[in-house]
């Protein structure tokens, strides 16, 4: 019998068939537990089996020294360590986008830990000699407003975060995040600061950049045979550049959509930065992050990941399997911050105020018709 890849829905309807609410919560938590132990046994399974077919793995695997971790303490303790992360909020109206975006820096200098809020605001409008090319205008610009105002964002956390003194910065997210590496739409244009941007980075060398979700299968499978406070060393950003310069089917990515020029100049960046920054796969808990950093400096960017994650926190540096988290703490706190002091719900109710009392017809012309519900 031939084996499907994936169930038909008439197939999975004919085990899991719809049912009433009360049939339904009756034995919910039976079932949950079942799967969640299904799924515990199974990480187990498959970590010894990654193991017994890759024996040269186990070599890979690697803890940050003692003195590493001394080091990356004594740094947090008595030295400057940076991180920042930002909130955007987007309203779309008629004549365009209204984006918000804020930016905080947190740094610590042992005995002290400061702040550095910043705020951008702009429109991203439409523009046109006559209604027609108004309205072509306006599609383009809601159908890159989404994209154009991340990389925004993107931008203002990494170069206002590199504007910061500090012996170390942390930053949110890759390096090289794929808003940045688009060009939004005008490749010529906006890769050249993004470039340069990165060049800072490489050149001080003293950043670690630590992304929250991986969906690699590659790095989930790398993921289970990592114990808390183990890392290893997955790839390259000339790798992870060239995997968007060019697609990669195996991952299901389409190859980006430059002109030769563009796409030369892309290629030629990757051979000058890429090789100098080396991509790890680290746990300071149970779940895994992709940590970048200089190639030259890898044990000590994995062990200060670690000392922030645990040692911040009061848990032991040697990793903490009890930990939900495992994440740095300086990131975390400038992402709780951001969101405290810059709501995007809050800058969308006070343009949308001002939209009702400019004008109440054409407040409900621009006002999406969602937000007024009950």
């Amino acid at each position: 019998m031939e084996q499907r890849d994936a169930q038909s829905l008439a197939d999975i309807l004919s085990v899991a068939p719809w049912m009433e609410l009360e049939k339904y919560v009756d034995h919910l938590r039976d079932r949950v537990d079942v799967a969640v132990l299904a799924s515990h046994a199974r990480r187990e399974q498959l970590r010894a089996e990654i193991l017994a077919e890759n024996p040269d793995l186990s070599a890979q695997i690697r803890r940050p020294s003692p003195e590493k971790m001394q080091w990356a303490k004594h740094l947090l303790g008595t030295g400057i360590v940076a991180a920042s992360d930002g909130t955007l909020a987007a309203v779309p109206l008629l004549s365009g986008t209204k984006v918000q975006v804020g930016v905080v820096i947190v740094t610590n200098t042992g005995e002290s830990v400061g702040l550095v809020t910043r705020v951008f605001e702009h429109e991203l409008t439409s523009t046109g000699d006559t209604a027609r090319e108004f309205f072509d205008n306006l599609r383009k610009v809601h159908g890159t407003s989404n994209l154009a105002s991340r990389a925004l964002m993107l931008f203002g956390e990494r170069k206002l975060l590199l504007a910061q003194e500090a012996d170390w910065r942390m930053i949110h997210g890759e390096l090289v995040p794929f808003e940045l590496r688009t060009g939004v739409g005008h490749p010529r244009e906006n890769l050249p600061p993004v470039f340069e941007l990165v060049r800072h980075y490489i050149k001080d060398q003293r950043f670690i950049a630590v992304s929250e979700s991986p969906e690699d299968l590659d790095v989930l499978n790398a993921g289970i045979v990592l114990e808390p406070g183990e890392f290893i060393e997955l790839r390259t950003l000339a790798d992870d550049l060239t995997g968007f310069l060019d697609g990669d089917e195996g991952a299901g990515t389409t190859k980006a959509g430059f002109n030769n020029l563009d796409r030369a100049r892309f290629r030629a960046f990757i051979a000058e930065v890429g090789p100098e920054v080396t991509i790890l796969l680290i746990k300071a808990g149970h779940r895994p992050f992709l940590l970048e950093c200089h190639r030259e400096r890898v044990e000590e960017a994995a062990a200060l990941f670690l000392a922030d994650a645990l040692w911040t926190r009061g848990l032991p540096d040697t990793g903490a399997p009890v930990t939900a988290r495992g994440f740095p703490f300086h990131i975390d706190l400038a992402d709780n911050v951001a969101r405290t002091m810059f709501k995007g719900g809050e800058f969308r109710t006070f343009v949308e105020t001002r939209l009702m009392e400019l004008g109440v017809e054409h407040g409900l012309t621009d006002l999406d018709p969602r937000r007024t519900r009950g």
